[in-house]
């Protein structure tokens, strides 16, 4: 849904529009409940060593992907702009570690077996996504995995800026589609090399119709 509150001549920072927006509707989306599990998340973690320490972007309430992973042995951080976020994972996964960061400030060097990201690099424009995408794989050891999980543009040609600035759960916050080929174009020039790839469209009351694809990378 296309926002009317936004100038869209102006130049705005997509960064504290999220963590504004996302603060506050923390509490709805603690409400919201997640049956739809990804295969390829299996695939993810099936593939990592026993004790992986895995960094979750975007780690939100820790529900259900954090909960998962500390259920099944592994070590996780979790990393979330929002402050009511972060403060939600710790009660529900005291298991994890969280902590109230950007995915623009990571700065971590060959130090998980495992990177996750479910639908949270949706909130960069194409230069951070590209910035975050260098910082992930540099924060890989060698051999790890990276999940990552994306909507991608309704039809082969859209023009996926011109509506970037959409309402989610009654905020207004930046979100926009990445084809598979840009996709590709950023991270198979990293050293980073694809997997496994999955296409589905899922259909929620608080996202819509959304065109999801999951990419599983191993670094080299």
């Amino acid at each position: 849904m296309h926002s009317d509150g936004l100038n869209m001549n102006k130049k705005v920072d997509i960064i504290s529009l999220n963590k504004q927006a996302w603060t506050r509707v923390a509490d709805k989306y603690d409400e919201v409940n997640y049956v739809n599990i990804n295969p390829l998340f299996y695939y993810f973690y099936e593939n990592l060593p026993k004790g992986a320490y895995i960094l979750d972007l975007g780690s939100g309430t820790g529900k259900p992907y954090a909960k998962l992973l500390v259920e099944r042995g592994f070590n996780v951080l979790g990393i979330d702009i929002s402050p009511r976020m972060v403060e939600l994972a710790r009660k529900y996964v005291p298991q994890a570690e969280f902590v109230e960061l950007s995915m623009t400030e990571i700065e971590f060097k060959n130090m998980f077996d495992g990177v996750f990201s479910s639908y949270t690099m949706l909130l960069l424009d194409p230069p951070l996504f590209e910035d975050i995408a260098k910082r992930i794989v540099r924060s890989l050891k060698k051999g790890g995995f990276f999940y990552l999980s994306l909507n991608e543009p309704w039809e082969e040609g859209a023009d996926v800026d011109k509506e970037v600035f959409v309402e989610i759960m009654g905020e207004n916050m930046y979100s926009r589609a990445y084809s598979k080929k840009e996709v590709l174009k950023m991270f198979l020039n990293m050293g980073i090399e694809l997997l496994k790839f999955y296409r589905e469209t899922l259909t929620s009351k608080e996202f819509g119709i959304e065109h999801s694809t999951v990419y599983v990378f191993k670094k080299k």
